[in-house]
């Protein structure tokens, strides 16, 4: 009689939870703090061994965060710094009062906190209040007690040092002792010395503007002179008596700031200025008059190696983009390649030097399509010469989003080749054969690599799938370390893919949310949000 009884009460349930009226999803709830499916994991990095991923996990209200650590031998996420102690180290950016400061924070993506190269410390940035955390004994010590913020801050590479930006200037601060060191000491507000300003955080996703060279000796950095620019107020209306802010900002035509690159001493001294090679004028493709200094951005910069800078040099059209390589002694300079356009050309986040030191990949949407190239230069004198195509290494009609790590003779890159829609791991080999879909579920996959091994920490979200962290290796599948609330409850429809012809012939694709009752004879309203800009 228990079988029956047990096969009664099953198919009861059963009957029950299929009567269950599904969960309404309320404007109240999409917008309450941590929206239905809970807040995601912020500042996902991987410690200097990469033996483990790390990330801040907060709860709804945002008040209160756990620092978990997962090992990739065990899979299993622990925490590493409690909140009771995270909250003093990593405050909610929710408390920050001044709206223009929090946005900054929230909207740049500003790091949390930061490994020491040895693994034994984090750096936290608490609102520009800088914290050292022993993870052998549990406790921090605040490294920098000025009233004003510390932004930016930086391990050098031997982790002798700690930089950082203060009142528009660069600052080193010794480990272990008391003093700092100021490199810059300009006292104009108009002069910004490895700050970031509005134009390149907000329109070329900037978000350092200075760099340790690999040897700990000397740090290369912009300095943005914003005198010209015009200035635009801000007003809150929010207090009882408002508040005016003024914000440089250029509007179309006005000038942009006045940009130059600098190499310091990390001990101090003078900066040596570097010039750059003539650019194109503006307005005259052919190239006879030269432009004046203000009318390019330098979006991207960094260090080949020591005693060797590189840089991309962008023109105020947005239609001409050049690598060039840099002697930090002499500040001579080598023009490598120069992307150029009828219409405009992106800011390439993929310039990665291979391990043989004379080879590089780059992205490039010469063909169309985005894909990615291989360069030669000389790694004995990198100035030598301009770099020499060797050769288109991804071909097809999809675009490489992205270069995620390139280990050994293999390339992961971040695609769409199964659907424009989509965001997904490939790998190819660096002679443009064995191309592989790593990625498993259709959606959008976000990609970072350790360093040393071959893990990777995959953010994957689809049309109906919420956020979730994994530990993925590309030959063996992926591990869920952490996963967002449940959807099940709600009844939720299923976006509709859709695909028409433009009237020249161009496929457009597109995603159709249709009210649950709409039907063929029933009209529904439609909301068109397109985005006309670059890069959408």
């Amino acid at each position: 009689m228990r079988f029956p009884f047990i096969f009664l009460l099953f198919s009861a349930l059963t009957a029950a939870a299929q009567t269950t009226a599904p969960k309404p999803l309320t404007i109240e709830a999409i917008f309450a703090e941590g929206g239905v499916t809970g807040r995601t994991p912020e500042d996902v990095h991987w410690t200097p061994d990469g033996q483990r991923l790390t990330y801040i996990l907060r709860n709804d209200a945002g008040d209160r965060a756990d620092l978990y650590s997962v090992d990739v031998a065990t899979g299993k996420p622990t925490v590493l710094i409690p909140s009771e102690k995270l909250n003093l180290l990593a405050p909610s950016d929710l408390k920050i009062k001044n709206e223009r400061d929090r946005e900054r924070r929230t909207r740049y993506k500003v790091a949390h906190y930061h490994w020491a190269p040895d693994g034994n410390g984090i750096l936290f940035d608490a609102q520009g209040q800088l914290w050292l955390y022993s993870v052998a004994t549990g406790t921090a010590v605040q490294l920098v007690t000025s009233g004003e913020p510390s932004i930016d801050p930086k391990f050098s590479p031997d982790g002798k040092r700690i930089s950082f930006v203060r009142k528009h200037n660069l600052v080193v601060h010794e480990m272990g002792e008391r003093y700092e060191t100021p490199l810059t000491r300009d006292q104009d507000e108009n002069v910004l010395n490895g700050e970031v300003d509005w134009v390149y955080a907000e329109e070329l996703d900037v978000r350092s503007n200075y760099y340790w060279s690999p040897d700990s000796k000397q740090i290369v950095y912009l300095q943005m002179n914003e005198t010209p620019v015009p200035t635009y107020p801000i007003t809150d209306y929010l207090p009882t008596h408002p508040t005016v802010d003024r914000q440089k900002y250029p509007k179309a035509g006005d000038p942009n700031p006045v940009v130059r690159l600098g190499i310091v001493n990390a001990k101090g001294g003078k900066t040596s200025w570097i010039t750059l090679p003539t650019q194109r004028s503006e307005g005259d493709p052919s190239g006879k008059r030269p432009r004046e200094a203000r009318d390019f951005y330098i979006p991207r910069f960094g260090w080949l190696k020591n005693g060797v800078v590189w840089a991309q040099v962008l023109n105020r059209l947005q239609n001409e983009l050049d690598l060039v390589f840099i002697d930090a002694s002499s500040g001579r300079s080598q023009l490598m390649l120069s992307e150029k356009s009828d219409n405009w050309v992106p800011v390439n986040d993929d310039f990665s030097v291979l391990a043989s030191g004379d080879k590089f990949v780059w992205t490039s949407w010469r063909d169309g399509h985005t894909h990615v190239y291989l360069y030669d230069f000389d790694g004995k004198q990198p100035l030598s010469r301009p770099a020499q195509l060797e050769r288109q290494i991804t071909r097809g009609d999809f675009e490489v989003i992205g270069i995620d790590d390139v280990k050994q003779d293999t390339i992961y890159f971040t695609a769409n080749a199964e659907d424009l829609r989509q965001k997904s791991l490939y790998s190819i080999k660096l002679d443009g054969t064995g191309m592989k879909h790593i990625s498993r579920e259709p959606g959008t996959h976000k990609i970072s690599f350790s360093a040393k091994t071959d893990w990777y920490a995959d953010t994957f979200s689809g049309a109906m799938t919420p956020p979730r962290l994994s530990l993925c290796k590309p030959d063996k599948g992926c591990g869920v370390v952490w996963n967002s609330r449940s959807i099940d409850n709600y009844a939720l429809v299923h976006p509709k893919a859709v695909t028409f012809k433009a009237d020249d012939g161009t496929t457009l694709l597109g995603t159709l949310l249709v009210p649950p009752q709409a039907s063929a004879e029933k009209k529904a309203p439609l909301v068109n949000n397109p985005y006309g800009g670059p890069g959408a």
